[in-house]
This record gives C-alpha cells, sequence and structure tokens, in this order.
C-alpha cells in the first residue's frame, strides 16, 4: 500500500501528491485502490500519522510533502518506529526551514528526506520520481508559481482558489479528484468551472469584508503593521493586503474559521515568531494557530494585539 500525506491547503501539497500518484498508476502500474490518499496541515498532522499506523501494510510507502516541521512534530519519531517495525518506508519531500539537529535526527530514522528552500515540494517530488514527465512537469511548474507567487498562470491560481475553498475534512473527496485529475493532465474542465463559479462570490465577499476589517498600527522604531480577518485563508488575505497597502512591516491574516494565522514581512523572522506559537514556515512567511484572537465577534483582543507587538519587538531582523 501507498500511503501520501500531503498539505491540504495548497497547490504544491496537491500538485506533490498528484505526481506520486501519477507516478505509482502510470509508471509502477500499481492498482489505484492500493494509493491511499490523506490531507493534513501543521495543526494535525500527527493525529493524520497515528491514523495511518492502522492501515499501512508490510512492505509498504508512507509519502510525505509540503508538511514543514514545527517542533510539536518531535512526537512523531517514535510512531515513525512503529511504522519502521511493520517493514514499510517513509519518505519525505519538503522546503520548508527546519533545524540542523533535528534534521539530522530525521535523516536517521527515516528512508529518503529531501529538503530543498530553493524548490517548491511538487518540483522536488517530479525531480525524484518524474523528471522528464511532460505533465509532472507541468504540475510542478504550476506549483512554483502558486507557491513562490511569481504570477505567471492563471491556472495555477485558479487550482489554488479551488483548493483553498476544499478546506476540510468534509471536502476531501473534492481534494482527491483534483489530485486524480492533474495527475492525468486534466488541469481545467467544467467541474474546475463550477467550482470558480461558487469561489467567485465566496473570494470577493470575503476579500472585502478583510478590507473594511483592516486595522494599521504603527510600532515606535519598527514601523507599521497590517492585520486583518476573514472566513479564507489567512495567506489570501495577506496577498490581499499586500496588493492594497505595499509599504508595510509586516501583514497579518487571520482565517477565523480555524483560528489560523499567517504573517509575511522582510522585517521580522516570521518562522522564529511562528515558532514561539508552536507554528513554523519560512523565514519572510509562516502560520501559527492562536484561541484568544477576539475580545467578542469579529473585535480584536487587545491582549493579542499587544502579544503581537511584543513577538514583533523580539523577532525583527535589526
Amino acid at each position: 500500500m501507498i500511503i501520501s500525506i500531503t498539505h491540504e491547503l495548497d497547490l504544491d501539497g496537491l500538485g506533490s501528491q498528484a505526481i506520486v500518484r501519477r507516478f505509482f498508476v502510470r509508471i509502477e502500474r500499481e492498482n489505484i485502490d492500493k494509493i491511499k490518499l490523506y490531507y493534513a496541515h501543521y495543526k494535525n498532522f500527527i493525529d493524520v500519522i497515528k491514523k495511518t499506523l492502522d492501515v499501512i501494510t508490510p512492505s509498504g510507502y508512507l509519502i510525505i510533502s509540503d508538511i514543514g516541521f514545527n517542533d510539536e512534530f518531535l512526537n512523531l519519531f517514535p510512531l515513525f518506529k512503529e511504522i519502521k517495525k511493520k517493514n514499510c518506508k517513509i519518505f519525505w519531500f519538503d522546503h520548508h526551514i527546519i533545524d540542523e539537529q533535528i534534521e539530522k535526527k530525521l535523516i536517521n530514522c527515516i528512508d529518503v528526506y529531501i529538503n530543498d528552500q530553493n524548490r517548491c515540494s511538487a518540483e522536488i517530488v517530479k525531480d525524484y520520481y518524474l523528471r522528464d514527465d511532460s505533465i509532472a512537469i507541468k504540475i510542478a511548474s504550476f506549483s512554483r508559481d502558486s507557491d513562490f507567487h511569481t504570477k505567471l498562470y492563471n491556472t495555477a491560481t485558479n487550482l489554488q482558489s479551488i483548493i483553498a475553498f476544499n478546506r476540510g475534512n468534509e471536502s476531501n473527496g473534492n481534494k482527491r479528484k483534483i489530485v486524480e485529475l492533474m495527475s492525468e493532465g486534466v488541469f481545467e474542465n467544467d467541474w474546475y468551472n463550477e467550482e470558480l463559479t461558487k469561489i467567485k462570490v465566496w473570494e470577493e465577499t470575503e476579500s472585502q469584508f478583510a478590507l473594511n476589517h483592516k486595522k494599521v498600527i504603527e510600532i515606535e522604531n519598527f514601523g507599521n503593521f497590517i492585520i486583518s480577518f476573514a472566513k479564507i485563508g489567512g495567506g489570501k488575505i495577506v496577498r490581499l493586503l499586500k496588493d492594497h497597502f505595499p509599504n508595510i512591516k509586516l501583514y497579518i491574516g487571520i482565517d477565523v474559521r480555524y483560528k489560523e494565522i499567517i504573517i509575511h514581512s522582510e522585517y521580522v523572522d516570521c518562522r522564529e515568531f511562528a515558532r514561539f506559537f508552536k507554528g513554523g514556515g519560512h523565514t519572510n512567511r509562516a502560520g501559527f494557530g492562536y484561541d484568544n484572537i477576539f475580545t467578542k465577534i469579529y473585535e480584536l483582543s487587545e491582549n493579542f494585539l499587544q502579544i503581537i507587538k511584543e513577538s514583533i519587538y523580539r523577532f525583527k531582523i535589526n
């Protein structure tokens, strides 16, 4: 059995999974029923790994992609030992920052670990499994465009919107459909268009809500940061704020559905900032969860804002 666990929130995660599926179906000729697709994010990743313990078969594969590594993931190592006892191989493809000592331990614990911050995860997976495959190359190109925000392909933007719209366990069927379609080289069809029609109204409504509820705060010896929230992904909110307010030192977007926070900045070490809240990510963009964001509906807690200010001072880049 081949079990693929990937980041559920973006095209790079599902793109990585689509390449894995394509390799095992088209090249290895594995039965589709033997390929199980799972979805996770940094808050539930350990729980998803635990769920696979009951279904992993001897001589199988566990393939992880685009999850990143935060400090709580140290609890994974005992789980990996259990998986290895079943003679199952563990592969991990990623492009997020990881501490050197943890990386060494991870390399010694699993069969294949590749982490390259200069490539997105789908590019890494493509180079490992299907370097010269035209469909895999296209998937990796779209994934890079979305993950590095180069805005070269409208198709990549559309796919990312559909994936963000289908967040949550109740939409896992749609995520699997996206993965299956991409693995077969289908990036546009009537189903995609139906999803985009639904998404357009949702994104426009929530984007306007985020702009209407933005808050710009000046911090002495730093500059301005801007924060807003809506029922869309924090990354989408951050990109919206950056487009409308380009001269801000730190951007914060809050997805109120899941109490998840995305930060972007060239003036703050975002990864260390997020790690303080048991999150993680990249130096200039990262994410974390936090429960006590509001005092009442749509009113940001002054205590939360004070914690943000203190964290900016603590992790600002001099």
